[in-house]
């Protein structure tokens, strides 16, 4: 099954979990340094709230605190680097450390830490579930 495919019927799945007014408007694939597989749903509403949902390749919903803030991490500090290297695609691709480290890393990434750690809080504290 192609990436594309895993990613929007990981979207499909999400979108069970949103409320009344509520989209699924991103869904980031993320390898765990254990290489497993988890997909970060970004959900949105009309007012502008946002709230968070990692889903396993199984499209059951982690709750694991860990997990959730490993994979926030990855997928924080791939943005920021494809950003830093001009490397950013409409594409799908797996968010990895192994991808990571292919894109290379400089000054601006290890500047931007602080913005992977907000993001990880701000998926800590809009989680759609409560975390264990």
């Amino acid at each position: 099954m192609a990436l594309s495919d895993d990613v929007s019927r990981i979207a499909e799945a999400a979108a069970a979990h949103s409320v009344p007014g509520q989209d699924v408007v991103g869904v980031l694939t993320v390898q765990s340094v254990g290489g497993e597989r988890a997909y970060l749903a970004a959900f949105a509403d009309v007012a502008g709230g946002r709230e968070w949902l990692l889903l396993d390749d199984r499209a059951n919903p982690v709750t694991n605190r860990e997990r959730v803030r490993e994979a926030a991490s990855i997928a924080a500090l791939v943005e920021v680097a494809e950003e830093a290297a001009d490397r950013v695609s409409d594409e799908p691709r797996v968010a990895s450390l192994g991808y990571l480290d292919s894109i290379g890393a400089d000054s601006s990434i290890a500047a931007a830490l602080p913005a992977v750690e907000e993001l990880t809080r701000d998926v800590e504290q809009h989680y759609k579930l409560e975390l264990v």
